[in-house]
């Protein structure tokens, strides 16, 4: 035993670096979570349930709906892009329309070598100066410094090996406001694009594309975060899919509902409401081929007393209504609380994209 007292210390350190790497690593990882301010506004995100949908979520939990359900979001990839939103004004912009000829035609020559450093499959084209502009003391020197910046853009394409298209070019480009630069790119190329145009005296955003099959479907703007469930106890995430995923399911287009799901006008609250209602009472008038269990003792055939009491819920194929307990009214208000359309800094939302169009006419930044 001359090598106890070395084996208990080998054995004190294993068990602690275990109970670091299991226990303490991600208490200081989530531990601290709490809800992420909205930006621009006082509230936060996940906020505090009310009360029906709060009591919903015991009614989702005991009957077990997490099982055939997921609340989570799956996300492949993250890329990005480059959108112009303002040409810009400084001292390379320039008016090419005559003085007292009341028309106007800015054409900053910075931001049309920035777009060009950006997009090396687009051409650029020279932009032609009246000569009574061109002998102007203030236009001359960002004239100069526009063919300067030409030869030395062609120099770096030769040493490059890159041929410029004379068919698409910047000018084309930048002639439609906003109006992407890059799409679906990586993170360098995408913020070296704003950088240049920012520098240039334009105005460019950063663009965040998520990618994968649930966005796709509309399951949701972004994937699930730790974050978005702070405030449930215990977190039914689900891991088995029988069933759409809910994790948006309260801010999902009609359109990418569930299919066969279809709402017959409108993204209406009560429409939503009543299309769950009647998937509880009978999945298989909704989507026939369902294989979700029917969940009519959640509904009474008799109206119940006048304070409990909500609307009738008017069953299709059938004259008879039946009137949804409060249990069932419950369990929808909690589903239709599941949003997922809020960025977080862990996970932001992507921007609406705007198509890239080329503009037949030429540019007139």
């Amino acid at each position: 035993m001359n090598h106890g007292p070395l084996i208990a210390a080998g054995a004190f350190v294993s068990l602690a670096c275990s109970w670091a790497a299991l226990v303490m690593a991600p208490q200081v990882q989530l531990g601290s979570l709490a809800p992420a301010p909205i930006p621009n506004t006082s509230d936060v995100h996940p906020a505090n349930r009310p009360g029906l949908a709060a009591q919903g979520a015991e009614v989702y939990r005991s009957l077990g709906c997490y099982q055939c359900h997921t609340r989570q979001v799956r996300q492949d990839a993250l890329l990005y892009g480059a959108r112009l939103v303002d040409r810009g004004s400084n001292a390379s912009t320039i008016n090419l329309e005559l003085p007292g000829s009341g028309r106007t035609n800015l054409v900053n020559f910075n931001l049309l070598i920035a777009l060009a450093k950006s997009r090396a499959d687009l051409g650029i084209t020279p932009v032609a100066v009246p000569a009574v502009l061109a002998a102007d003391t203030n236009v001359a020197p960002v004239l100069k410094e526009f063919a300067a910046e030409l030869k030395l853009l062609k120099q770096f394409d030769n040493k490059a090996q890159i041929v410029r298209p004379t068919s698409k070019t910047v000018n084309d480009l930048a002639a439609t406001l906003p109006v992407e630069v890059l799409e679906r790119t990586g993170p360098d190329e995408a913020e070296r694009a704003v950088k240049l145009i920012n520098d240039a005296g334009g105005k460019a955003e950063l663009v965040i594309y998520n990618l994968g099959p649930d966005i796709e479907r509309g399951w949701g703007a972004r994937r699930s975060v730790a974050r978005d469930f702070v405030n449930d106890s215990p977190v039914l995430l689900g891991s088995l899919r029988a069933g759409p995923d809910l994790a948006c399911l309260g801010s999902r287009a009609p359109e990418k509902f569930a299919a066969p799901w279809k709402f017959a006008s409108t993204n209406l609250a009560s429409e939503m409401e009543q299309r769950l209602l009647i998937h509880l009472y009978n999945p298989r008038l909704v989507a026939p081929a369902s294989t979700c269990p029917s969940a009519k003792y959640l509904f009474a055939t008799k109206q119940p007393e006048q304070r409990f009491a909500g609307e009738p819920l008017q069953v299709p194929g059938s004259d008879k209504p039946v009137y949804p307990r409060h249990d069932a009214r419950a369990l929808v208000a909690y589903l239709l609380d599941q949003r997922l359309d809020v960025g977080l800094p862990e996970a932001p939302v992507t921007k609406p994209s705007v198509p890239a169009k080329i503009a037949a006419a030429p540019a007139k930044p």
